[in-house]
């Protein structure tokens, strides 16, 4: 069916085939594509330029902004032997685990193995000396009542970790010989890994969350998997940004969240706002499977089965509201949410979260689309002029701004006052090398896969007008956690999913001119544990929107007695 038949038919195009890359990232009427297109293409499907699988740090990618292929869910689903390693375990022992065990729980987990053997010897002394047909028999006796139950409190706790790193091993994650009941770097590692195959915090922990996922079968993981992808291809495919996170919040998709909760609303933002748009994307994406016979992960590997590169569908999904347009009266507030302005850094857990919230003029009235957790600046190491490092508050401006410039895939490069220390990393084999991801372009990269950059509209003494950039922007995040708990250095962080998406929504629905490939010659050495050469020849694929998209960034609520930032605070462009 060619587009303008399923138009006139109101039909929806989606795009299903493998290789897919979002709006941000798609050639113009004139074949110019992003320099990052290719490099997008391989992380999607988790291969290199010559075919061969990538390293999972590297593959691992949905969570920082690069939306897996549909060749993915057709790999995993039919992987009949990883399928039949978790069918092998009865995964109900990761439900009686009561913390979210990581690394830093070793000593206490080792502590709790030794003193889980010491009773166990003694028990099944008494045990034997009783004539007892097992150890639950010991429990109905009053004087080894209490040390049984301390027995097998330590005793379900050490199947729980032992069943998680089965999980792990069957994953490919961890060595089997590691899967032995204690906590190292090893297994945080590896719970990491599982964490961004299955879109959870990356928090190395065995949260809730990652415990409840681990329970699951494996197979249910890759129809999630599926969905979440179906979920933003309908998202490209119709427009829509509208995900309920300003009003009552996400909806299920076939009765599933597939999004942690962290990522569905900022702490202290719970409450809906007045005239807040409804969740839209996912009744839209439930449609679209149902539409699809995707209801199962049997449904889904059968249709991935018959299409081997994938497939282009015409689907009829509800209508976009009546305020979406090719061009829409858009606005944002970014709310700083509780600040302190402490005179020396201090540990708190902010009760109140910052948010970004994006408007549409809705026939006079102002409607919230969205309303996503965000960051604010704290503290931070500065370099000094003379070399010397110490922490400076780094402030996020607040009054009217515009988001003008948008880049696809930028690059960061690192100020002056960035210590050198921080642009390295440790390989652990007694050597090191330069923080490439941090700088981008990509994933890792410390403003993720989009920047918008927060332009403050100067009005000149011959009325016309210059945009002032001060390095403040909303932009996308590799450090996820941050988002939830910590600050920046001044910018705006967003999930980097959300960043994508919020991109592709502007894209849709704001005039823009596609400027390309802006070019930079940025160089700095480098020097700590070696002398490195950072150097960067991009600042990212630059769109310009016309006009921009207005924004106000909100003082918040000053919680500290000093009601100005601390002295000598350091404006982010440093």
């Amino acid at each position: 069916m060619c587009p303008s038949e399923a138009q006139a038919q109101k039909l929806t195009i989606v795009d299903l085939e493998d290789a897919w890359a979002p709006r941000l990232f798609a050639p113009g009427p004139d074949g110019t594509a992003p320099e990052y297109r290719e490099t997008y293409l391989e992380l999607a499907a988790e291969r290199d330029k010559n075919g061969k699988p990538i390293d999972d740090r590297e593959a691992l990618g949905e969570l920082y902004g690069v939306l897996p292929s549909l060749a993915i869910v057709r790999e995993r689903l039919a992987d009949e032997a990883r399928h039949a390693c978790h069918a092998a375990i009865d995964p109900s022992p990761i439900g009686t685990l009561a913390r979210p065990f990581a690394q830093d729980h070793g000593p206490l987990v080792k502590m709790n193995s030794n003193a889980r053997v010491a009773l166990e010897k003694q028990l099944e002394k008494e045990r034997v000396k009783r004539g007892l047909a097992d150890f639950p028999s010991l429990a109905k006796i009053p004087d080894l009542a209490p040390k049984y139950a301390r027995w097998k409190k330590l005793a379900d706790q050490h199947a729980g970790i032992v069943t998680a790193q089965r999980k792990l091993v069957c994953e490919g994650f961890l060595p089997e010989k590691d899967a032995d009941g204690t906590m190292t770097w090893r297994t945080s590692d590896a719970v990491e890994l599982f964490q961004r195959r299955n879109f959870l915090m990356p928090n190395e922990r065995l949260d809730p969350e990652t415990r409840e996922a681990m329970m699951q079968d494996s197979r249910e993981l890759d129809y999630r998997l599926a969905l979440r992808i179906l979920r933003e291809r309908v998202v490209d495919a119709t427009g829509l940004l509208e995900d309920g996170t300003a009003g009552d919040g996400p909806q299920p998709i076939l009765d599933r969240m597939l999004d942690p909760a962290a990522m569905r609303a900022a702490r202290g933002r719970e409450t809906p706002l007045p005239n807040a748009a409804p969740d839209l994307v996912s009744p839209t994406t439930e449609a679209a499977a149902k539409h699809l016979a995707w209801t199962g992960p049997a449904e889904v590997a059968a249709f991935l089965a018959r299409h081997k590169t994938g497939v282009r569908v015409a689907l009829a999904l509800p209508p976009p509201p009546a305020y979406h347009a090719a061009h829409m009266d858009l606005s944002a507030e970014l709310d700083r949410g509780d600040v302190w302005y402490d005179d020396t850094p201090i540990k708190r857990k902010i009760t109140r979260r910052p948010t970004v919230t994006v408007f549409v003029n809705d026939n006079g009235t102002k409607r919230p689309l969205v309303r996503w957790p965000t960051t604010i600046g704290g503290w931070s190491d500065v370099r000094t002029a003379g070399g010397y490092v110490h922490q400076r508050w780094k402030e996020s401006d607040v009054g009217p701004r515009v988001w003008r410039d948008l880049f696809a895939a930028p690059t960061w490069m690192p100020p002056p006052t960035t210590p050198d220390k921080d642009l390295v990393k440790n390989l652990y084999n007694g050597k090191w090398e330069l923080k490439r991801s941090i700088m981008g372009p990509g994933p890792h990269a410390a403003y993720g896969m989009v920047l918008l950059v927060h332009d403050n509209v100067v009005k000149q003494k011959d009325g016309t007008e210059k945009y002032w950039d001060n390095g403040i922007g909303t932009h996308g995040s590799s450090s996820v956690t941050s988002i939830v708990n910590g600050t920046s250095h001044g910018c705006h962080r967003l999930y980097n999913g959300l960043a994508v998406r919020l991109a592709d929504f502007l894209l849709r629905h704001r005039e823009h001119e596609v400027k390309g490939q802006m070019p930079v010659k940025y160089r700095r050495v480098v020097r700590h544990k070696g002398t490195f050469v950072a150097k960067l020849d991009t600042r990212g694929f630059h769109y310009q929107l016309t006009p921009p998209v207005p924004i106000t960034v909100l003082k918040g609520n000053i919680r500290s007695q000093r009601k100005v930032p601390p002295k000598n605070a350091a404006p982010a462009s440093e």
